[in-house]
């Protein structure tokens, strides 16, 4: 089967990217990963988390959720918090998809919007490596996509945590390159 690539740039948005330690340098590798999707005409497509004003799908057993909610922490579609950062800026023809859990596909068109792309195989940047991109990694390999997790585009709070996901979990199911590896084989 040959493959359709997309380019999925997980909750690189200005609540949650500016709590990763290393968020300069995941940065640059985003750029370089989303420059290099644009030019060999992959879809890139940002994906963001956003809840509802109220919290009404946030459940009281889901702990981080439960966790924000108790928070009062705004992360709705009008706040400055859901952002895509602006050293990121999504073209204008290049989807922005909501989701209400760690995964990408949770509460969000995604899988729709692949399936009517003929999309097969999913190249995973963003934050953090614990959770959008584990979540949807594991997700994906679960629906029968082809996965790509660019290493160096993505990051977590902790980088030991990081390391373990990337070598002991994310790795036996997953293609696991640097953007560099990634742009010379397109």
């Amino acid at each position: 089967m040959s493959r359709k690539t997309a380019l999925l740039v997980l909750d690189m948005q200005e609540g949650i990217a500016s709590s990763i330690p290393r968020i300069k340098n995941i940065i640059k590798a985003n750029q370089r990963a989303i420059e290099a999707a644009r030019q060999h005409r992959i879809p890139v497509i940002f994906i963001r988390l956003v809840l509802d004003k109220h919290f009404n799908d946030v459940s009281s057993s889901n702990k981080v959720f439960s966790t924000i909610k108790a928070q009062g922490y705004a992360i709705t579609e009008a706040d400055a918090s859901t952002r895509i950062l602006e050293d990121l800026a999504p073209l204008e023809d290049e989807p922005i998809i909501s989701k209400r859990r760690f995964s990408a596909f949770t509460g969000s068109y995604l899988e729709v919007y692949l399936r009517a792309n003929d999309i097969n195989h999913l190249v995973l940047t963003g934050v953090s490596t614990s959770g959008a991109v584990l979540s949807t990694a594991l997700e994906s390999v679960d629906k029968d996509y082809y996965i790509t997790v660019l290493e160096d585009a993505v990051g977590d709070r902790s980088d030991d945590k990081h390391d373990f996901i990337i070598e002991q979990i994310l790795s036996r199911s997953c293609d696991i390159e640097s953007v560099e590896s990634w742009k010379s084989s397109l």
